[in-house]
């Protein structure tokens, strides 16, 4: 499809509404069909009816008519027009807001089409924003991702994407690589007492620095995922722990069934938790016990897979059921019983005891729970403890909220950007392998040429990653840097 070809599609979605608005972009779309549009022209009894041709000479919307070529009226409109380049897609472009009847938006489809124009493909609005420079690949996906995220987190991880944060953060790496690039090109170019003895080892410190920035921004990616989908908590625990009643307090609605009878929850229920802008996936499960019930052991197996997958695992214990002097030897063995079936757990996932109805303790349990919290051998678990009657959740609320940030914020420094799509991680791997390629060569004082090579290699795939490709930058460098010609 000619990017010189006028298309048209719809931008709000189908259905009935108040307004729909169609999208129209190409070169001289609005002269194209200027003889189907009208002013409105007041009549005497208050009605409107189209009058003459209306003129949209500058970016600016108008009321009028949109008629066909037999003169019959299509629809009374609000028309706005973009003039090129100062639009979407970077050319022409004229949105058209009628009521929003399905009818009415197919005749005007329809009158587009016999005047010539054709339907927009998915994306080419933004494809042709893309090609006509209005923005890189990772403000397109980014764009992508801030209509289809369906966490808040997620669309202010997209909006800030959609600023070109990825892309000014490449271009800065590259900036870099380029110097370095230039130090060796200089090397295979020009003579020693032209530009000084050649010695990898001088540049190796900073591409190293370099090589540390491409991982985190590789690593950035699963990060990204967390944050738009949310962060994954199972509830897992023996039956009557506590778990449901948890579950509806952190969710603020009776959600979950709570019963007294052991084994009231047999399946996996989930809900969306937002607990200060950040979003998890709540998941209360079958209380984890022997049964020949066949139905419960099938809710029993879901809740071990479903803990096996989580990034946060909930250990439920009602330390009130056995009467035992040592509450650490009754937690670690509980908690050893949970934790038997959940073998090839993934090694990131967090892990919080939650001790349950607190309101029922006694003085005993109170000082041990105390004494737990602060002794060493605890330190790799968090212990947080909640009251059954007028359910109290702060303490798990503000753990949940530690383990967010820990997990989404994992091997990340400071304000760097986060990857939004494979695409782009899979760019930035192959940038992080051939760097790492270059940094061994340069460890052996290996041939300028070779490592200059992997390095403009590694440039490229930062360029690819925002589909920019700069092939004068390293040329430029060498003059500005080394005053060659002197």
């Amino acid at each position: 499809m000619g990017s010189t070809d006028t298309i048209f599609a719809q931008s709000t979605a189908k259905g009935r509404s108040a307004i729909a608005l169609h999208r129209i972009s190409g070169p001289d779309c609005f002269e194209k069909i200027s003889s189907l549009v009208r002013c409105s022209t007041q009549n005497d009894d208050g009605t409107s009816t189209p009058g003459k041709p209306l003129e949209l000479k500058h970016s600016t919307s108008k009321y009028g008519f949109l008629i066909d070529e037999h003169g019959s009226v299509v629809d009374d409109c609000v028309f706005t027009l973009f003039r090129a380049p100062h639009s979407y897609s970077g050319d022409e472009t004229l949105e058209i807001a009628c009521h929003g009847n399905p009818f009415i938006s197919a005749r005007l489809h329809s009158l587009l089409r016999r005047v010539g124009f054709r339907d927009a493909l998915p994306g080419e609005f933004t494809q042709r924003a893309f090609l006509n420079g209005k923005l890189d690949l990772t403000r397109a996906e980014a764009i992508d991702q801030l209509i289809h995220s369906d966490t808040s987190a997620g669309i202010e991880l997209a909006r800030k994407a959609s600023t070109g944060s990825i892309g000014k953060h490449s271009r800065e790496l590259r900036e870099r690589l380029v110097s370095v690039m230039a130090y060796f090109e200089a090397h295979i170019d020009f003579a020693e007492d032209e530009v000084g003895s050649y010695t990898s080892e001088t540049q190796i410190k900073e591409l190293t620095s370099i090589k540390k920035a491409v991982q985190l921004l590789f690593e950035s990616y699963v990060s990204g995922i967390k944050i738009r989908e949310g962060i994954t908590i199972v509830f897992l625990g023996e039956p009557n722990a506590g778990k449901s009643s948890l579950y509806n307090t952190l969710l603020g609605n009776d959600r979950a069934i709570v019963t007294d009878i052991p084994g009231t929850t047999r399946d996996v229920v989930e809900d969306r938790l937002t607990l200060n802008g950040r979003d998890f996936v709540l998941m209360d499960t079958a209380g984890v016990r022997e049964t020949s019930d066949k139905i419960e052991k099938i809710g029993v197996d879901r809740s071990i897979s479903s803990a096996k997958k989580a990034d946060i695992v909930c250990f439920i214990i009602d330390p009130t059921i056995h009467d035992e002097q040592d509450l650490g030897r009754q937690i670690a063995n509980r908690l050893e019983n949970l934790r038997t079936p959940l073998k090839g757990m993934s090694r990131y996932t967090e892990e919080i005891v939650v001790l349950s109805k607190e309101d029922t303790w006694n003085d005993t349990l109170k000082n041990q729970f105390e004494r737990l919290r602060v002794e060493p051998e605890s330190n790799n678990l968090s212990f947080v403890s909640c009251s059954s009657a007028n359910l109290d959740a702060s303490w798990l609320k503000n753990e949940l909220e530690k383990k967010y940030d820990l997990i989404v914020n994992y091997g990340r420094i400071g304000e760097s950007p986060i990857l939004i799509s494979q695409r782009q991680q899979d760019k930035a791997k192959l940038a992080m392998e051939t760097l790492e390629h270059a940094i061994s060569l340069a460890h052996k004082n290996d041939f300028p040429e070779k490592i200059a090579s992997l390095l403009l290699l590694t440039a490229q795939h930062l360029a690819d990653l925002v589909g920019e490709i700069g092939t004068e930058d390293v040329l430029t460098s060498i003059f500005s840097n080394f005053c060659i010609g002197k």
